[in-house]
């Protein structure tokens, strides 16, 4: 595995876990459960930041070494 190829697949699936998470954030602070909002908040928050800090880490990497940037194809 490459490490473009890890940037991709652990790109991909941080964006899901945050978007998942973000839906469980709205649903808690609907239904009024603030502890749980706070949680699932911070967790889409760290999964947002840790997918774009290893696609952008990567990415500024192989723009300096004049590689491909990271795709899924």
């Amino acid at each position: 595995m490459t490490v473009n190829d890890f940037a991709g697949w652990a790109g991909y699936g941080l964006a899901l876990l945050g978007i998942a998470t973000l839906g469980l954030f709205l649903v808690a602070v609907a239904g009024g459960f603030a502890g749980w909002a706070l949680i699932a908040g911070l967790v889409s928050f760290a999964s947002f930041a840790l997918a774009a800090g290893i696609f952008g880490g990567v990415t500024h990497y192989d723009h300096k070494v004049h590689h491909s940037t990271p795709h899924m194809l």
